[in-house]
């Protein structure tokens, strides 16, 4: 019955939501944090799965048909891999190691491209990165994302440099996250995340979730690839900051 959870999970899932409708991009790993400011992180993670799969539902069908086969050919397999990674370490790795490895990794990318985006460094034309490059990032964001929902970074470092139109690159993260949040239902009900009081909270917040992403989309559909790479990245920045943070922080 705390008001500041409930304000903190609304706008929490308001900015997940908003992500995983293509706007924002890693800013959906926010949502752990914010609710963890006021229950324990295993908590705030039990509560976001639900709500994460509704989304995900949503998103799947606002981008029905739009997303690349080839790249989800490379993002799956790997992910899986890095969920039973995930799962058989769940209780070997702290969460803060987690949330300081996923910070350094998107800090260090997004400073990157800024950096060469402002013509501070030497923004030399690459070729797309090889199939190999997209499954190791891949396999790292289903291992994030099993803890702490913090898959969003190594996916970005995994999908942003293949230069993909904003609404294949929106419609190819959002199957990939439908696919690894419905994958992680198993191991969290068999390790006892979801308690009563957990699934009656992801069911009275569920509803935000699809409204969040239906917002999300029609901002995508309404600013230029340019200005959605410039949000892509600074949300990246910022939300891997917040992680660094909390991490050495905590």
């Amino acid at each position: 019955m705390d008001p500041v959870f409930w304000g903190l999970a609304l706008i929490g899932l308001l900015i997940v939501g908003v992500s995983k409708g293509g706007f924002g991009g890693s800013l959906g790993i926010v949502g752990v944090p914010f609710l963890s400011a006021a229950i324990p992180v295993n908590q705030a993670a039990a509560i976001m799965l639900p709500c994460l799969i509704i989304m995900d539902l949503a998103g799947l069908y606002g981008w029905r048909g739009q997303w690349c086969w080839v790249q989800l050919s490379r993002l799956l397999p790997a992910a899986g891999l890095g969920l039973c990674i995930g799962a058989l370490s769940f209780q070997v790795l702290s969460e803060n190691s987690l949330r300081i490895m996923v910070g350094m990794i998107g800090l260090g990318f997004g400073i990157q491209w800024w950096a060469e985006h402002l013509g501070l460094g030497q923004p030399a034309e690459k070729p797309a990165p090889g199939p190999w490059h997209t499954r190791f990032w891949s396999a790292i964001a289903g291992f994030t994302s099993f803890s702490v929902h913090a898959g969003g970074p190594p996916l970005q470092v995994a999908l942003l440099p293949q230069k993909l139109e904003p609404k294949t690159y929106a419609a190819t993260t959002v199957v990939f996250f439908t696919v690894v949040n419905l994958a992680k239902v198993f191991p969290y009900y068999w390790l006892d995340q979801f308690t009563y009081d957990v699934l009656w909270t992801a069911l009275i917040l569920a509803p935000v979730g699809p409204f969040a992403v239906r917002l999300g989309i029609y901002l995508n559909q309404r600013i230029s690839a340019l200005w959605f790479y410039r949000a892509c990245y600074f949300g990246l920045v910022l939300s891997s900051g917040r992680l660094l943070i909390i991490g050495m922080t905590t």
